[in-house]
């Protein structure tokens, strides 16, 4: 590995071994040591940047709600003229979630199971969420409807008991997005 690197960057290559080792193999098949070989780091550079492998799942959970809060606020601005711009975006990174990273969700609750606290990253941001979506809307009930019809699709998608098709699904998300006037849009 070049010495030229900057240790964000090295981190951030680790969490991503990491997280593809999870999507791949499961939380169970995550090692030091398969984190080392995925990412093409010496395990003592990988032990370096995460000292114990709690470390470095603690630092998985924050990465994976801070790609999701980038993600939001990135779409969000495509929504500015939305009822809830916040909301609008988090229709779109859920149903991309959904598609794209399950088996990281699923991990990330096998982990909860051994790393008491470790969603703390996770309410966080839901705290922010739910800042920017009271001063974004009046209807703090009907958001909250619609937020929890978000979490319930992906949940229930995480823990492989949604018993709606791909069809229907997209049915819910399509209504979720006519109650935040972004209808027709993605």
């Amino acid at each position: 590995m070049s010495r030229n690197r900057k240790p964000p960057t090295t981190k951030i290559e680790i969490l991503g071994a990491a997280l593809d080792i999870v999507r791949e193999a499961g939380a169970l098949s995550l090692t030091i040591d398969a984190v080392a070989e995925r990412s093409g780091f010496s395990k003592g550079g990988v032990l370096y940047n995460f000292p114990t492998k709690d470390i470095l799942v603690v630092a998985m959970v924050q990465h994976v709600a801070d790609r999701f809060a980038v993600d939001v606020e990135e779409r969000r601005q495509l929504y500015l003229d939305a009822d809830s711009p916040t909301l609008a975006a988090m229709i779109d990174v859920t149903e991309r979630w959904i598609e794209n990273e399950l088996s990281v969700a699923r991990a990330l609750m096998v982990a909860n199971l051994s790393f008491p606290g470790l969603v703390a990253p996770i309410l966080e941001l839901k705290s922010r969420l739910k800042s920017n979506i009271q001063t974004e809307t009046a209807d703090l009930t009907g958001a909250l409807v619609i937020w929890s019809a978000l979490e319930g699709l992906q949940f229930s998608n995480a823990h492989c008991v949604a018993l709606h098709t791909d069809e229907e699904r997209l049915a819910v998300l399509a209504e979720l997005r006519r109650r935040v006037n972004v209808e027709g849009r993605r």
